[in-house]
């Protein structure tokens, strides 16, 4: 029985020690330098890509450009891709009316699919 109360014991206390020790932490500092922070990180560095564009769907947000061989790659545009005609600012919307031209694109390749950066029509 001596036995049994001195286990129960000391399963009492490895088992409270590390919650008090926790409490106890003094807890992490919050960052105030959120404003340098970029807003998107990207795994890769930017690649380039010239070709014509096959396909826009504004509402998915998506540009797929056939390079030299032929070869689709879907690109997503964000709010933050500058598309440029020229020295026009154009709009995913834009871009439309635009099948079959000739584009540059600046994008981050990525995991979950090409972000495109630049897109730049002609």
């Amino acid at each position: 029985m001596k036995k049994f109360v001195v286990l129960v014991a000391a399963c009492a206390t490895a088992l409270v020690l590390p919650a008090i020790a926790a409490s106890k932490a003094p807890a992490a500092p919050a960052k105030t330098n959120a404003a340098k922070a970029p807003a998107m990180k990207f795994m890769w560095p930017a690649e380039s890509l010239s070709g014509k564009i096959v396909s826009v769907d504004p509402e998915k947000r998506l540009l797929v450009v056939d390079d030299a061989n032929g070869v689709p790659f879907d690109m997503v545009v964000t709010r933050q891709t500058h598309i440029v005609s020229g020295k026009q600012v154009l709009t995913m919307k834009d871009l439309e009316q635009d099948r079959n031209r000739s584009v540059s694109v600046k994008y981050f390749p990525e995991r979950s699919g090409d972000v495109a950066r630049s897109i730049r029509i002609g």
